[in-house]
């Protein structure tokens, strides 16, 4: 396969894969498999998504789960790195920290929503903390290991060159635990999502799911309108694990596993 072919290739089954679920769509709800009041039909969701696409109130709803998807990501992603590199460090501190890491990763952030829409009410700060806590946990495990699994030449050439404090922290923790972060960051990344829309259809905060439970709550004819904003947290969600890839195979250029990704995609080229 030609690298011209191979390029139309890569393009083309992702798009006909979307085109045959439109299709189907289409036929399982015009042929009445389902009726209007349980699934719309793809052509009245598109209709709606069109014309939402033409209102303020569409952008505003991204703009506010967006903004809250940055900034929990943000804030538990310092947190991880930081807190993560220190316990990595220390045996000790790493073993006392492991059991509360864990019970606390096992708790479902949805589950704690109640008490921080009671403490701080529907609004942005309450979903950045939920984000937050949701990220946290899985993430700063991902920091652990990859600052554990750093090979320990390295560590100790860099202690042999005088490279000491927040510059060793730069230069050689953190390119050496690169692959874990940026494999929780991606993941971080899909789950931030999902905890801001899941925060604004339960609490009730500005964003996209508080559209989808308003048009959910405005009767029949306002499900298409519903589905168009599933389909646009979809959206969003793809483009950001998108954007998350593009990011890592840009930054992380340097790195074997992207070498090795390089060098398979130029076998298949051939």
């Amino acid at each position: 396969m030609n690298a011209l072919s191979h390029r139309s290739f890569r393009w083309l089954a992702p798009a006909a894969a979307v085109l045959a679920a439109l299709l189907l769509w289409q036929l399982v709800t015009a042929g009445g498999l389902f009726r209007a009041d349980q699934f719309p039909t793809m052509t009245n969701t598109m209709i709606a998504l069109g014309k939402a696409v033409a209102t303020p109130q569409y952008w505003a709803a991204i703009g506010a789960t967006v903004q809250a998807w940055f900034l929990g990501l943000v804030i538990a992603s310092a947190l991880a790195i930081t807190i993560g590199s220190a316990l990595a460090f220390s045996d000790f501190a790493f073993r006392s920290a492991a059991s509360v890491i864990e019970i606390f990763k096992a708790i479902p952030a949805i589950a704690i929503l109640p008490l921080v829409i009671l403490v701080m009410g529907s609004t942005l700060p309450m979903k950045v903390f939920l984000i937050a806590f949701g990220v946290f946990w899985p993430l700063v495990i991902q920091v652990i290991y990859g600052v554990r699994s750093m090979d320990p030449t390295v560590l100790d050439t860099s202690k042999a060159l005088g490279v000491r404090g927040v510059r060793r922290f730069f230069t050689v923790v953190i390119p050496s635990a690169s692959p874990y972060i940026a494999t929780g960051l991606r993941i971080a990344s899909a789950s931030a999502l999902i905890l801001a829309v899941v925060s604004e259809l339960v609490g009730g905060a500005a964003g996209i799911g508080r559209n989808i439970l308003q048009a959910q709550n405005g009767g029949t004819s306002a499900y298409p309108v519903m589905y168009a904003y599933i389909i646009t947290a979809g959206l969003i969600g793809i483009v950001l694990t998108g954007a998350f890839f593009l990011l890592e195979r840009n930054v992380m250029h340097w790195h074997e596993s992207q070498r090795n990704i390089r060098s398979n995609n130029e076998g298949v080229r051939k």
